[in-house]
């Protein structure tokens, strides 16, 4: 959620001021796959509840690796999209972290580095997202829990994992009227 916040933000400063209302970009977390379509709608009913008459765009932000090799995932996306049209949304798209969210993390290796104390030099390995930062972190001393490593998201260079990852944010960029261009990976 952390990081997402910091993405949202980030979107935020390439908007114009009067585009949106502050609170328009509505993060929520559903902690975890259990229970998702209970948990989606009531979230998702409650936001509606709380913003009569405004049409919604969902993003679907979630890690692949727990998706990628199951004959049967655990979460059936298009049943999820199916329901949340039902309920009112008016368009949905999906923010894959390939993997998971640490192999974008390691988009900023420098930030990283800086945050553990590590020097420059310290070798960091490609493969492995989550792996790599619970390695570095034990090299810095640190614990890495996933999803609640305070200061650690305050560390990263946003705009410069943004740019890395803008084939996987076009969609919310175009929706939001920010310019994404895959030719020099930059959102402005």
């Amino acid at each position: 959620m952390e990081f997402y916040a910091k993405l949202r933000d980030q979107i935020r400063s390439y908007i114009p001021q009067q585009r949106f209302k502050v609170d328009t970009l509505i993060l929520k977390n559903l902690k975890g796959i259990g229970n998702y379509k209970t948990t989606i709608k009531r979230i998702f009913q409650e936001i509606i509840r709380q913003n009569p008459g405004v049409s919604f765009t969902v993003f679907l932000c979630y890690d692949t690796d727990v998706f990628e090799y199951s004959t049967k995932p655990i979460v059936n996306w298009s049943e999820v999209e199916k329901d949340l049209k039902a309920w009112g949304a008016k368009k949905i798209f999906h923010i894959k972290a390939k993997r998971s969210i640490e192999d974008w993390f390691l988009l900023d290796e420098g930030g990283i580095l800086h945050y553990l104390n590590l020097s420059k030099g310290t070798k960091v390995s490609k493969n492995g997202g989550t792996k790599t930062i619970e390695t570095l972190f034990k090299k810095g001393g640190k614990v890495y829990i996933k999803g609640s490593t305070r200061g650690f998201v305050d560390s990263l260079d946003i705009k410069l994992i943004m740019n890395n990852i803008c084939p996987e944010l076009k969609n919310l960029c175009k929706d939001l009227g920010v310019k994404c261009n895959d030719n020099n990976r930059k959102c402005t």
